[in-house]
């Protein structure tokens, strides 16, 4: 049977009794790798541990983090309280406030998945 095949048999089973997406993607990939047989089983795993060693994936989670502890800190209520005064007798309200926050949380974070982190969190608590 085709490697193919056999990689998504395992996909749409795993899927299908509701097992956790990593899971499903990572049990896959495994089968995958040991069907081809083209890939030395600890190639493929050293494949797989480079690509955590990179600077930009690592750099993910402390963004997170960042978005995280900016809500904890007081940060963004102040900055959604000031973007909701400067933008009051504004047409589309919701989406002016969102607007500038998302530009001064760029100017505090740097980063957009720090905001992206931190601005559906807060979103509930307006």
């Amino acid at each position: 049977m085709n490697e193919l095949v056999i990689m998504m048999i395992v996909f749409l089973v795993l899927l299908l009794i509701n097992a956790p997406i990593a899971i499903v993607i990572g049990g896959s990939g495994i089968v995958w790798f040991l069907t081809t047989g083209d890939i030395p089983i600890n190639i493929a795993v050293q494949r797989v541990i480079a690509q955590t060693q990179s600077i930009s994936f690592l750099a993910v989670p402390f963004f997170i983090f960042a978005g995280n502890l900016m809500n904890r800190t007081g940060i963004t209520p102040r900055l959604m309280k000031f973007s909701q005064v400067a933008t009051r007798k504004m047409i589309g309200g919701t989406c002016q406030v969102s607007v500038l926050l998302s530009t001064l949380m760029g100017g505090v974070s740097g980063s957009a998945v720090a905001d992206a982190t931190m601005e559906p969190v807060f979103w509930g608590r307006v």
